[in-house]
Order: structure tokens, then C-alpha cells, then sequence
């Protein structure tokens, strides 16, 4: 399902506002970074080893170091791909969950990324499981749903 990118735009510099602002200024201090247009986002490939949405900005690693471990073998280019979509799930998170964005999604995915404990899935974690559906809903492409980190 394509989007109508103008709302997608208003909405995150409206409702979105906080974390639009928020992601605007971690893409000012990540200037140096390649930068990309997906679908309506910006998404920067910074230098950090994980991946984080912002409203109307998305962050990915340039290289899925941690992400090629266990039972599944993907290229890099395919782990950017499935990351790039679960970011942009959280995108879709933020348009509808508006300044709640922060205490529904982002808090607890920060705790859950911090407690996790090993042999479960970070992507099993509700507020991952609904930006890997919202992602592949609005791109039509394979999300994060079957890696282990």
C-alpha cells in the first residue's frame, strides 16, 4: 500500500511533532552520513550499531554486524532492507500514536532492548512485532520477523 506523502509530511511535523524534532536534531548531529529519501522519511545510515525512528527520521547502522549471527544468513543489503522497513513501521507508530509515541513505543522498546535476555527475539517484543506489520503493510516488503537478536 503506497501513501499519500504530503499527509505523511504534515502529520509528522504536526502530531508527530516531538519526536520529528527530536529525530531533526540526531539528523543534524549525523549531517556527515549518507542520507537517503524512503518513502516520505529520511533515513540516515549512521555509524552507531542500531537502528532508531524519530517521526519523519529513520536510523540505521551502515553495516548489520550483529544482525548476521545464529540460524539465519542474509547479505547486508538484505538486512538493511528488513530494517529500513521496521523503522518505517515505527514511523506509522508515531503518526498514531502522536506525543504518546515516546511512553507507548519508545521508552519501552529502549527498557525491552536493555532486560531482553538472550535466545529471545528483540523483535518478539510488542511495540517491534506492530512496527514489523506497519512497515510491511506500507511497503509491501519482508520486515525484521524472523531474526534473532
Amino acid at each position: 500500500m503506497k501513501i499519500n506523502y504530503l499527509p505523511y509530511l504534515i502529520l509528522q511535523c504536526t502530531w508527530g511533532l516531538i519526536q520529528t524534532a527530536a529525530g531533526f536534531i540526531m539528523f543534524l548531529t549525523s549531517i556527515r552520513s549518507r542520507h537517503a529519501w524512503y518513502n516520505g522519511a529520511v533515513a540516515t545510515f549512521w555509524d552507531r550499531p542500531y537502528g532508531i525512528s524519530l517521526g519523519l527520521f529513520i536510523f540505521i547502522p551502515p553495516k548489520a554486524r550483529f544482525y548476521n549471527a545464529g540460524k539465519y544468513h542474509f547479505t547486508n543489503e538484505e538486512i538493511q532492507s528488513r530494517l529500513l522497513v521496521h523503522e518505517y513501521g515505527h514511523t506509522f507508530q508515531s503518526l498514531i500514536l502522536g506525543p504518546l509515541y515516546f511512553l507507548v513505543v519508545g521508552l519501552p522498546s529502549v527498557i525491552w532492548g536493555m532486560v531482553k535476555k538472550p535466545g529471545i527475539s528483540y523483535f518478539s517484543f510488542y511495540a517491534e512485532k506492530w512496527a514489523n506489520h506497519l512497515g510491511e503493510k506500507h511497503t509491501g516488503l519482508r520486515s525484521m520477523e524472523t531474526i534473532d537478536i
